[in-house]
């Protein structure tokens, strides 16, 4: 099971907030519900790395801004040690650039790096919605299909407003019915990166036409599901990358 900080929405359904995605304390909430103790330095160090990715993904740091690890310790009010070794997993992560000779800096993702991202996403999900569609329960199918429900039932200014935290929640909720934790992390870390570079772009404009077809394609991809029909999961994917392609959107 993914652990992130969650809302109940009106609906009856949970969505990630955006700061919680990636974040580095799945290990150390799972420990901590079997009653197992963690070291107080793993906390130190899982509050310094989901501090640092909060200040990323809320744009307080963008891409190409210099990280600091003496100014993140004194915000937290924690020595260095712990911020170093978030820093350092940041790094393995691919938000944070070490430049030699020079610092940290935030990672800055191209458009082309969004092309690469998008193809292996399509990649993963591939093999996601095959598995789904080997696996699915008519309870899996039915909780994919009311949480589309619960997404056009709001008013369009708030579909618009919430498209990309739907958007994610569902591509999460795909990987974790696979019951790969390998998958699911995979696919949390690149929609983190894909969240950041969708919210540096300045072409990141939403058309509500282009909003409407991509879920559109969710639906389509939960009946494919359905039918076990991998085949046509494959090219609504591939229809689906392409959507994002032409339109930085998710």
């Amino acid at each position: 099971m993914l652990v992130f900080r969650q809302n109940l929405t009106n609906n009856g359904f949970f969505f990630i907030d955006f700061p919680m995605l990636t974040r580095y304390n799945i290990g150390t909430m799972e420990k901590e519900k079997r009653g197992i103790a963690v070291p107080n330095n793993t906390l130190l160090v899982e509050n310094a790395y989901n501090y640092i990715l909060d200040q990323i993904l809320n744009g307080t740091i963008k891409p190409g801004d210099r990280i600091r690890e003496d100014i993140i310790a004194e915000q937290l009010e924690t020595s260095r040690t712990p911020v170093r070794e978030a820093v350092n997993q940041l790094c393995q992560n691919g938000f944070i650039h070490n430049v030699k000779r020079k610092g940290l800096y935030c990672v800055q993702i191209s458009r082309e790096e969004l092309v690469d991202l998008l193809e292996l996403r399509q990649v993963l999900e591939d093999y996601c919605y095959c598995k789904c569609a080997d696996k699915a329960s008519r309870e899996d199918i039915d909780r994919l299909n009311g949480y589309i429900d619960s997404f056009l039932a709001l008013p369009q200014e708030e579909q618009l407003a919430n498209h990309e935290k739907y958007d994610i929640q569902f591509h999460l909720m795909t990987a974790e019915m696979t019951g790969s934790k390998r998958l699911m992390k995979y696919i949390n870390e690149i929609e983190t990166c894909l969240l950041i570079v969708r919210k540096n772009l300045k072409n990141s404009g939403r058309k509500a036409e282009v909003v409407e077809l991509s879920w559109l394609l969710h639906r389509n991809i939960v009946k494919a599901m359905e039918d076990k029909d991998k085949e046509l999961l494959r090219e609504l994917n591939s229809e689906h990358v392409k959507l994002m392609k032409d339109t930085q959107l998710m």
